[in-house]
């Protein structure tokens, strides 16, 4: 399989997977969607894994949450894959989150991880990418973030906020930053497949739903 960064190149990301996402011209980013677009309910969620333990394919997406394709990805393809591979039991999820957009992209990722102590962090990536704002543009505040909280089930807003300035969030981040570059990321998103304890691979760029889910089959199969 040919290693190659699923998003290589943010505008051309966002040109193949844009469908789902109204783009505003300038700096202020995409209109908000207030309604989730994923359900996350009864599926099991582990820190940054989503899914079932025992599946043994793991789909990996390094994304920035200040990215707009990480955003017209996760509104576009993420339903599907959940819906048809992650609820059935059949592939998990991993989110690596990494923050090289600007500062906006890491107080949104620490918040994230976060949840993610809780068993919470699909919900509020989810909701994050719902409000994204315009890049560095001072849109990830604590108030944000608290009244995203307040929708997510078993979501402590308190303990998340605590837990984002602690040293732990701050080594997953430099951790995950190694695995991307040692993975040779180059863009956002970037998405790897896992089987069992294999070396992931890095998916080609451009792919459709369709391929993808061609490739996730090939998975399931190998």
């Amino acid at each position: 399989m040919v290693v190659v960064a699923f998003g290589v190149a943010i505008a051309a990301a966002v040109a193949l997977i844009v469908a789902a996402v109204v783009l505003r011209s300038g700096d202020d980013g995409a209109e908000s969607t207030p309604t989730p677009l994923v359900d996350f309910s009864g599926i099991p969620q582990n820190g940054t894994v989503l899914g079932a333990s025992d599946a043994t394919v793991t789909l990996i997406e390094y994304a920035d949450l200040q990215c707009p394709a990480c955003r017209a990805y996760a509104e576009s393809y993420v339903p599907g894959i959940v819906e048809q591979y992650v609820r059935p039991g059949r592939i998990k999820l991993d989110f690596r989150g990494i923050a090289f957009i600007g500062p906006d992209s890491e107080t949104a990722l620490r918040y994230v991880l976060a949840a993610g102590f809780q068993n919470r962090l699909w919900d509020l990536q989810e909701a994050m990418y719902r409000n994204q704002g315009g890049e560095n543009a001072g849109w990830v505040t604590e108030e944000l973030v608290r009244d995203l909280a307040e929708d997510i089930d078993g979501l402590d807003a308190d303990r998340m906020v605590a837990d984002a300035e602690t040293d732990v969030v701050t080594a997953m981040m430099a951790e995950t930053a190694q695995q991307a570059d040692a993975a040779g990321v180059q863009g956002t998103p970037s998405l790897a497949l896992q089987v069992g304890t294999e070396q992931p691979v890095l998916l080609d760029s451009g792919l459709s739903f369709g391929e993808l889910s061609q490739a996730l089959d090939a998975a399931l199969d190998s």
